[in-house]
């Protein structure tokens, strides 16, 4: 060990020629000491490193202004769908909107929701401030809240198209269920409400229907979709049908002959299901026709023109 550091102070203490030879000219001889040559060693060692640190901390510069500029194009293409997407939703509003005032509905759950102006601005600005912002200052968490906000708008508008849609197929079927033509084309000879007996009782009644006079076998429309639910003879009234429509709505044709349906059939508007006839309690050949709303007999006219 001793003779190690001894060599080294000799070396750092002793003179070192250093020659340069060139091909031409004339060599130069330089005389350093050994410490000095060291020293120079390691300067020039110390610059390498610090060129090398300082040309890796621009390449990583590079690459992260790189990265950020790639970042920043992504960002925008992000917030451009984001904007379409908004702007889809706003349509959709608008078309909701519309789509209720055209069905008259009388309102629901999601009637109110489209948003005013004011509230719609807000949105805008947040928004421009969101992405118009630094990356180093873009906030994560108040992106995830405005996609939130948007899934939530979108929920919202779905729930609303089904409930038009729902409004709409039971307003159809509504519309097809509600008796809206008359059973015959023959003359009405007598109508709904309090009358004298037919028969000659001197008390009269309630008369719950309407009495259609025609020519024996005269056909019998039904005067909405339904469902037939009796057929055949019914005290007073003869050869009946009893149709249920469905919403609230049942209609009764009575003294009839010949019935071309049975119980548990379909039958739409307009299709015949019996002849005219005087089967029961009748005076001549007509039609007993009956409309009941929520379990009472209610005016027939009042479903015809």
């Amino acid at each position: 060990m001793g003779f190690k550091l001894n060599s080294a102070n000799r070396f750092l203490s002793d003179r070192v020629d250093i020659i340069f030879m060139p091909r031409t000219g004339v060599s130069r001889k330089f005389k350093l000491m050994g410490l000095t040559l060291v020293m120079l060693a390691a300067g020039w060692l110390l610059l390498t490193l610090g060129a090398l640190w300082i040309w890796s901390r621009a390449y990583d510069y590079q690459l992260t202004k790189a990265d950020n500029e790639l970042m920043r194009t992504k960002m925008k293409l992000i917030a451009d769908e984001l904007e379409r997407g908004r702007k889809y939703l706003e349509l959709t509003q608008t078309t909701d909107k519309q789509m209720r005032q055209m069905l008259g509905m009388p309102g629901g759950k999601f009637i109110n929701l489209p948003k005013g102006l004011e509230e719609k601005n807000k949105e805008d600005d947040r928004a421009k401030e969101l992405f118009g912002s630094d990356l180093k200052d873009f906030d994560t968490e108040e992106f995830e809240k405005y996609i939130d906000s948007m899934q939530d708008n979108a929920q919202e508008r779905l729930a609303s198209f089904q409930e038009i849609a729902w409004y709409y197929a039971n307003q159809r079927e509504g519309l097809h269920s509600t008796p809206s033509i008359r059973p015959s084309s023959a003359r009405i000879s007598s109508g709904f409400g309090y009358r004298r007996d037919p028969f000659g009782k001197p008390v009269g009644g309630m008369h719950s229907g309407l009495d259609f006079a025609g020519k024996p076998d005269s056909p019998i429309l039904v005067t909405a979709d339904g469902v037939v639910r009796h057929t055949g003879w019914v005290n007073g009234y003869g050869q009946a049908v009893l149709v249920d429509h469905g919403f609230g709505y049942s209609t009764l044709y009575a003294h009839a002959t010949g019935i071309k349906v049975k119980p548990g059939d379909v039958v739409k508007r307009g299709q015949q299901i019996a002849f005219m006839g005087t089967t029961g309690r009748s005076t001549g050949t007509h039609l007993h026709y009956e409309v009941w709303k929520d379990g009472r007999p209610v005016n027939p006219r009042d479903y015809f023109k």
